[in-house]
């Protein structure tokens, strides 16, 4: 399945026309309460009065805790990231308020009408905007969030928050033990998480526009859904400014679009050849019918591409690239640049998307054996082996019967050349968003794994059976302490690709590391877990104990 919540491009230039200009700051209140807390039923209808009076200059996100008493369902709904904020601001009871992250913070009985209007006083250098939309079937929402910096912001720290709230939340009985019924402003998820998004310092003139989505749950009235965003410095919890959602949202350019992530790629390739697919959304006021791509790889020049279509404002299109061809280095970089819109420039900053890969690695007389767990629809999953040098699909597999069943397949090559694995998904949501793996070995090299992906996934690899060739030696990778607490020291020599798999098969950690690097696993559960560390020298597989 596509990542919509983490592969969105920021672009930062100098604009015309906003320099050393100041905005109405928007406040944002957050509000730690709960369904079991006695004061809090009394002071929330006093606080709820001055957030409605103060709807232009003021926005409230609600967190609700699990204590004093635990069974809150509205923090059962989202605990960890309730759990976020709270640590965050170090808070130890309830009801407590925060506005704008540093300005105040005190009991919720204390706001006042006055201290908003203290608040709001203060300029921010910095104008936001924000929409919102659910799609047909009325079961996932998109936010749209826009900021442009009017002043420079000096900050290495700075973090966009993104908080879907339903408004009002009203139980024909009270859910807790305080009597209350009606709820309002409550925090159902921030997007795309608690720890927000990374933005860079910023100065007069930067823009940036985001787009997440979230696939509802625990909601008891679609109807009530809103969204709100703030910009925050986590070194000082200053927030310069809050948005909140709103039908009569323009963008601040005509043509502005942004390449939001890549599919269909792989991870090594020997053939020189790839057929990305990209997503583009449309951040402008204007249509888009017509896209063209400028694709670089290693600096050189290697195709055009031209689209056609229609993406409406704060809309996603899936375009495919067609295959594109190089010559293949042993590190490689492909840029992918929207050059043009509707036969323009973008109005702000051509959007760039940068794909990395490395030469594919090379098997020599070793038989291939692929695991794979099947998820819950094991009938839309197959596979297939290319020769990509005549284009013959040597060997294929799928579909299967039974799911969450484990299948051990063993095949052997004849030939050498370039090949390419590829599993499909016909459901389009890759091995059911983890619960299914798949893993192919050559000997003890790790070809191709994974889980999550949308209809297809691939890798390349070269094999050759001539003796006389030596193949890549066996990565070097220490691994201590073993046992451990949780707390595991992976040394390689080289950048490498590590993964972690429990004893059932499901891959329970990935990432890449560079030399010597500290992973923390005290979240697993006790037991044994199997580390596989692959670089372009080979692979390493570990056992190792967690002791909690």
């Amino acid at each position: 399945m596509k990542k919509l919540l983490s592969l969105l491009t920021l672009s930062l230039v100098i604009g015309l026309g906003v320099a050393n200009a100041q905005n109405q700051r928007i406040v944002v209140l957050e509000c730690f309460t709960s369904a079991t807390c006695g004061p809090c039923a009394q002071y929330n209808p006093q606080l709820d009065n001055i957030v409605n009076e103060n709807s232009e200059k003021l926005i409230a996100i609600k967190y609700h805790v699990n204590w004093p008493s635990a069974g809150d369902p509205m923090n059962l709904h989202n605990p960890s990231e309730v759990s976020s904020r709270v640590s965050y601001y170090s808070v130890t009871g309830v009801p407590t308020s925060v506005a704008d992250g540093n300005a105040w913070f005190g009991n919720s009985g204390s706001v006042s009408q006055s201290l908003v209007n203290q608040w709001a006083a203060v300029e921010s250098p910095l104008e936001m905007r924000m929409t919102h939309y659910l799609n047909d079937t009325q079961d996932t929402i998109t936010v749209v969030v826009m900021g442009r910096a009017t002043s420079a912001i000096e900050s290495n720290n700075l973090k966009l928050h993104i908080s879907v709230i339903e408004k009002t939340m009203e139980y024909a009985t009270a859910p807790g033990t305080n009597g209350e019924r009606i709820f309002h402003n409550v925090m159902k998820k921030m997007l795309p998480g608690s720890s927000g998004t990374n933005i860079p310092s910023l100065q007069a003139g930067d823009y940036f526009a985001y787009t997440y989505s979230w696939a509802l749950a625990n909601v008891m009235n679609v109807s009530e859904l809103t969204a709100v965003a703030w910009l925050q410095d986590h070194s000082t919890k200053t927030v310069y400014q809050g948005c909140k959602s709103s039908e009569d949202f323009q963008p601040y350019y005509a043509k502005q679009a942004q390449i939001t992530g890549i599919d269909h790629t792989k991870k090594n390739i020997c053939s020189g050849s790839a057929e990305p697919v990209v997503f583009v959304d449309n951040l402008g006021s204007e249509t888009i019918n017509s896209l063209t791509f400028n694709i670089k790889v290693n600096g050189e020049d290697v195709k055009q591409v031209t689209w056609n279509g229609n993406i409406p404002f704060t809309k996603e299109a899936k375009i495919s690239l067609g295959e594109i061809n190089f010559d293949v280095a042993e590190e490689n970089e492909m840029l992918i640049e929207i050059a043009q819109i509707n036969g323009a420039p973008d109005d702000y900053s051509p959007s760039i998307y940068s794909y990395t890969f490395e030469e594919a690695k090379l098997i020599v007389n070793k038989a291939f054996k692929l695991k794979l767990r099947t998820d819950d629809e094991p009938q839309l999953i197959t596979w297939e082996v290319v020769n990509m040098n005549t284009g013959e699909v040597v060997v294929s597999g799928g579909p299967y019967d039974t799911p969450f069943e484990t299948y051990n397949i063993n095949f052997e090559l004849e030939n050498a050349g370039c090949y390419m694995f590829t599993i499909y998904d016909a459901g389009g949501n890759g091995l059911y968003d983890g619960s299914g793996i798949y893993n192919l070995k050559a000997g003890s090299t790790n070809i191709a794994s994974g889980s999550k992906f949308t209809d297809q996934e691939s890798n390349e690899f070269s094999f050759t059976k001539d003796d006389d060739i030596e193949e890549y030696s066996v990565n070097t990778a220490n691994i201590y302490p073993n046992p451990s607490n949780g707390i595991v020291t992976v040394d390689t020599e080289s950048s490498c690709a590590i993964a972690v798999y429990n004893t059932v098969g499901q891959m329970v950690l990935s990432q890449d590391i560079n030399g010597k690097t500290m992973l923390d696993l005290s979240n697993l559960d006790k037991g044994t877990y199997l580390f596989v560390i692959t670089s372009k020298n080979g692979e390493k597989n570990s056992q190792v104990i967690v002791l909690q």
